[in-house]
Order: C-alpha cells, then structure tokens, then sequence
C-alpha cells in the first residue's frame, strides 16, 4: 500500500461519518472498518464479535493510523458481559494489531470514565467509572495503555448535530426543531453542560492525526449552557417566536468537561446551531 494510511472503525456512525468527509480533501488513504456492508470504498465489513474479528485484522495491510470509533454504546443497565466483546476485547485485539505493526492508536473514549454524576471533569479527575459502559470504556483504555501503542485517548462530552443519537436530549431537541416541533424541556433546565458539535469533534480528531498528538485528552464544547438556555436557542434559530415546552422532570446535575488545552476549540453552541440551519461545512482547522 503507497502513501499514508488510516483505518477507521464505527466509518459508518454518527462521528465516523462525518470523519470521513474531513479526511477526504486530505491524502489519507482511508480503510473503513464497518459492522454491515455500506457501499463504501476500500470498507471492511465485520462485527467486532464475530470469532474470526482476531484472525481478520491481522491479515490486513499495514496501516499508519487507526482511529478507533466503532462500540456498543447501552446507557441502561445492561451488564458488563454484554459489553465485553464489543468494547473492551475488540479494542485490545485492535491495540495489540497497532503495536506490531507501528501505528498511531487513537480512540474515542467517553468523559463519563470519571462518572456519570460528576459535575466538573477536569484532566485532574480520578476516574470513577459508575455505569457500566463507563466501566467498559475505562478498562478498553487501560488496555491501550498497558499495550505499549502509542495512543491518543480522548475522553469525549456527549456529541450533538444534525441526525445525532437520540440518547442525547439536545440531538432530540434539534430534531424535533428541525421538524417544525417545539423542543420539550424536562424539569427547570438549570443544569449546565458543555456538549461538543459533531463538526468540532471531526476537527479536533483530524487535529490528533496530522499533529501526532499523544495521552489522554478531554474533549468538551467551548460554550458552557443550562438546558434550558440551548433548547431556547434551538426555538430562536429554527422556530423563532417560540418557547420550550415545559415538562415536569426529575432534578439533575451539572456536568461539565474542562477541554483539553493541547487541542482546537470550536464552535459556541449557539453558532453551532446556526451552522446546523445554515447546513455549512466550512472546516475549522
């Protein structure tokens, strides 16, 4: 294989997606790593638990980068054994695949490694991982670290934009908006988050490839926002003259990610939402 090279799992994911489009005007050679068939140029097609997933990536042609994206994301109660294969098992298999053969790891971890209810991530954080996916992630990223690869860790907020995973209120929200129906606001939206934008996050992941960028990063929104103060937003930009829909719910937390200072900021959330409307890609470098 000529040139550079990078193999990127979960290609077809909300994130993956949008990573490829960064990487298209660049000179990357992409492999994309995806769990069914897309259609996409040069893909690998299989599901992190399929028995031969060991025997298939060590067949593969040498690679200059792997950005590691594809897992099995449960915010419920499902057990950790549901989550083994997927997570953590796969990602080893993948880290030791890199360390043999020299590659760059970079992988998307998830901030909630330091708790779901913490209320401010900083780089000084211990981890506490009190779900069990964050449990899955923090083992998957002990296992990078243990494997001698050289690695980037980024231990990511959650991820809005348009099309976004619903498990995320915010991505509902813009959905909604964007179908001409006004957001729903749970409780008294006080709490405050820092969510990264998708395009953002795409950068910020092309940022770590072309600068060699090593350790364990925290990736977070450049704006800190109540609840309350983003689904207003959402009504001004896409259904100006209306307001939340206020619904009785549960009270909450704050959570917010301190970004880590070694990468680019973006987008407020505000400019965030109107790019959203405006459907522009320019590319914040």
């Amino acid at each position: 294989m000529m040139g550079k090279s990078i193999l990127i799992t979960g290609a077809n994911g909300f994130v993956g997606s949008f990573l490829l489009e960064v990487l298209s005007d660049t000179d990357w050679e992409i492999i994309p790593f995806v769990q069914i068939d897309t259609g996409l140029e040069n893909e690998i097609v299989m599901d992190f638990c399929d028995p031969d997933f060991c025997k298939v990536i060590n067949t593969l042609p040498k690679v200059d980068k792997i950005v590691h994206l594809g897992a099995r994301i449960v915010l419920d109660n499902s057990p950790k054994s549901a989550l083994f294969v997927p997570n953590v098992l796969a990602t080893a298999e993948l880290a030791n695949w890199a360390c043999k053969i020299g590659a760059h790891f970079i992988f998307a971890s998830s901030a909630i490694v330091c708790g779901i209810n913490t209320s401010h991530i900083t780089s000084a954080t211990p981890q506490n991982p009190d779900t069990n996916y964050g449990y899955s992630k923090w083992l998957a990223e002990e296992i990078i670290r243990m494997s001698g690869v050289k690695h980037t860790i980024l231990r990511i907020a959650g991820i809005f934009g348009k099309n976004g995973p619903s498990h995320l209120g915010i991505n509902r929200a813009i959905a909604d908006a964007l179908s001409g129906i006004v957001p729903l606001q749970y409780g008294d939206g006080k709490i405050r988050r820092n969510y990264i934008y998708l395009k953002n996050l795409g950068n910020i992941i092309k940022f770590c490839i072309e600068n060699e960028v090593e350790g364990t990063h925290l990736v977070g929104g450049s704006s800190i926002n109540t609840i309350s103060e983003m689904l207003q937003i959402i009504c001004d930009i896409f259904l100006p003259g209306k307001k939340p829909k206020y619904i009785e719910g549960k009270k909450n937390h704050d959570q917010i990610i301190e970004h880590s200072k070694h990468l680019p900021e973006g987008h407020s959330f505000e400019d965030a939402v109107r790019d959203i409307k405006n459907g522009l890609y320019e590319r914040k470098a």
